[in-house]
C-alpha cells in the first residue's frame, strides 16, 4: 500500500464520528423543548436526543385556528417544510410582511428574526418539519413595544418559560 493512500486512510478513520447513527420513531419525540402559545414542538433529533453537535430537528404541531406568540431563535438558522395543512407566517420587526404556505412548501428563517406562525384553517391542523442550526432548541419570546416593533423581554431573557 502506498504511504499516500495509508495517510488518506488514517486521515478518513480520524473523521469516523464518535456517536452512532440514530433511528428517532415517533412514539420517542421529546416535547420538552422550548414551546410558544399557540404551537406544540416535538425533537426528534437534539444534542440530548441523539447527540447532535450542530443541528436540531423536530416537527411543529398547530391545531386549527392557532398562532404562536411572536418569537426568533436567536443565532439559529431555521428550514421548514410542510407537511400538511394550510399555514401563514408573518415575519418582520413589526410582523410587516406575510405569506402564506401549503403542503410541499419550505420556509428560511434568519437568526433573530421576528415571527409568528399561524393556522387560519377552521378545521384542520397543520404539521410541520423543522430543522435549525444548532444542537438544542432555541425560542425568545418577544413582546410588542410603544413603536410598534418586537423585542425581547428582558426581564426573562425573553426565554419562554413554558419549557
Amino acid at each position: 500500500m502506498s504511504t499516500q493512500l495509508q495517510v488518506r486512510q488514517e486521515r478518513d478513520m480520524a473523521q469516523i464520528p464518535k456517536v452512532d447513527v440514530q433511528v428517532v420513531k415517533p412514539l420517542q419525540f421529546d416535547d420538552r423543548t422550548p414551546q410558544t402559545t399557540g404551537m406544540r414542538r416535538l425533537a426528534a433529533i437534539s444534542h440530548v436526543r441523539a447527540g447532535s453537535e450542530s443541528l436540531w430537528a423536530g416537527i411543529m404541531l398547530a391545531e386549527p385556528n392557532t398562532a404562536s406568540s411572536v418569537h426568533h431563535h436567536g443565532p439559529l438558522e431555521t428550514v421548514v417544510y410542510v407537511l400538511s395543512g394550510q399555514s401563514r407566517v408573518k415575519w418582520g420587526s413589526r410582523l410587516e410582511h406575510e405569506n402564506d404556505l401549503e403542503p410541499g412548501d419550505f420556509l428560511f428563517i434568519p437568526p433573530y428574526m421576528p415571527h409568528q406562525e399561524i393556522n387560519p384553517s377552521p378545521d384542520q391542523a397543520t404539521q410541520w418539519v423543522v430543522v435549525r442550526s444548532g444542537p438544542e432548541a432555541v425560542v425568545v419570546t418577544l413582546t410588542r413595544s410603544p413603536d410598534g416593533e418586537y423585542v425581547a423581554d428582558d426581564s426573562a431573557d425573553g426565554v419562554d418559560p413554558s419549557i
